[in-house]
């Protein structure tokens, strides 16, 4: 696999997830003419689909001994050009209408477009297309494949007439109107047809064949989360309820950083899932909840320098910010607030700032007010940002009287849930 130089991959590494659910492959040498180079494990003969994850939805279909010459466009990723090997059917795989699931849609769509005719015109596009790709491509797993694809591309496409009128309804009733609207439209025939459809597709195929697809295992998410919590369920779908609730954890970063999964851990059955836990387990493990806080020097702002190390005994919640970030200071009003009804009580408030130099910060100080038992620090070793993974700002930290994290992203000012843990933490 080779990526010709373009100014994205000199910015950052290139990163492909394999769409056999989580696999990761990361580039790890630069060829002459900073041209990108990879090596694939393909163990399938009839081939293999990879994506090009983080910069945009760029599908690969690889076989084993193949070369892919790829001129990516990052800008416009349906405007990437193949050759070598395979290039028709990854040409084919990166058009406008498969990355974006456009090509489905009816024509005329409004409010009074039924469910019943919009349903119609789906299906119309979707068997085209199935006629197309059996025409264009040699029979086997990437002309099944593709049609597969087109059969989840088609109920993703009903479902999104239901998102369609919510979202309409949204801006066009009051909160209470779309209430009622929303409990019975979800009652209304669109369920019960949407739905039907949906179980007659998915229990037409393995479920190791459906899930192979993140787009599809997304769909099916969709489904579970907007229409029907037990649809996984009543089509017997039982690996997909660990990859949902693995989902359900990556998402939401005070559940990822917390003991929750290293108990989700214990209790995985699917190895791919498993393998997944675990890479997490290990690349965040010193940032989860119950682990030793990891300690750092800083300077105040007479030069004094102060360690975390230097409050053990004391719960300490930290503010991470910088006078260049607006929504940080937008946000420390509230944070030496909060602080000023602490006061007294066993907790330290510390705001870190991570400003390159320590110039812009002690002007900021003297010209704003701040709390008197608000620690102000400046952070003049770069590698705390690093261990404690500060990629945006403002970020918060509670680290508990024992010098162990509690949460490594913790709740923001403001938030109910922070009062109620910090009036726990004051009496532990």
């Amino acid at each position: 696999m080779i990526f010709k130089p373009h100014p994205v991959f000199q910015r950052y590494p290139a990163e492909l997830i394999k769409e056999t659910k989580y696999d990761m492959i990361r580039s790890e040498r630069l060829l002459p003419g900073d041209s990108l180079a990879f090596s694939l494990p393909v163990t399938d003969p009839e081939g293999e689909y990879y994506k090009l994850y983080g910069w945009g939805a760029l599908n690969i279909f690889v076989k084993p001994g193949s070369v892919i010459i790829i001129d990516y466009n990052n800008r416009e990723r349906e405007k990437s050009t193949f050759s070598g090997d395979l290039a028709e059917e990854n040409a084919w795989l990166n058009q406008d209408w498969f990355l974006g699931y456009g090509m489905l849609y009816p024509g005329q769509f409004t409010p009074e477009t039924t469910y019943k005719e919009y349903r119609r015109q789906v299906y119309f596009n979707a068997d085209s297309l199935k006629r197309v790709v059996k025409n264009t491509f040699h029979p086997g797993k990437f002309v099944n494949d593709c049609c597969l694809r087109v059969d989840f591309m088609a109920v993703h496409t009903l479902l999104n007439y239901y998102q369609n009128l919510v979202q309409r309804r949204q801006s066009e009733y009051s909160p209470a109107d779309f209430e009622a609207w929303h409990a019975g439209f979800k009652n209304t025939s669109f369920s019960r047809e949407f739905l039907k459809n949906a179980r007659k597709l998915y229990k037409r195929y393995k479920e190791q064949d459906v899930l192979q697809y993140i787009q599809v295992s997304r769909l099916l998410a969709n489904i579970v989360h907007d229409i029907e919590p037990d649809f996984a369920k009543q089509i017997g779908y039982t690996l997909f309820e660990e990859e949902y609730a693995l989902m359900q954890v990556l998402n939401d970063v005070t559940r990822l950083y917390s003991l929750e999964l290293l108990e989700f851990r214990e209790r995985v059955k699917d190895p791919v899932v498993s393998r997944v836990v675990e890479e997490h387990v290990a690349d965040k493990r010193n940032l989860l909840a119950g682990m030793e806080a990891m300690d750092f020097e800083f300077e105040d702002a007479g030069g004094n320098l102060h360690k975390l190390s230097d409050y053990k005994g004391t719960p300490m919640f930290i503010d991470v910010w910088a006078t260049w970030c607006n929504p940080c200071k937008a946000l420390a009003p509230v944070f030496h607030e909060l602080a000023r009804q602490y006061e007294g009580k066993n907790i330290k408030f510390v705001a870190v700032s991570i400003d390159k130099k320590a110039a812009p910060w002690k002007s900021y100080l003297n010209a704003h007010p701040h709390a008197g038992n608000v620690l102000e620090w400046h952070a003049v070793n770069k590698k705390f940002q690093e261990a404690y993974r500060i990629s945006g700002i403002p970020r918060f930290i509670l680290i508990d009287k024992n010098f162990k994290i509690r949460m490594a992203f913790a709740y923001r000012p403001g938030m109910k849930e922070l009062a109620t843990l910090l009036d726990k933490i004051c009496w532990e």
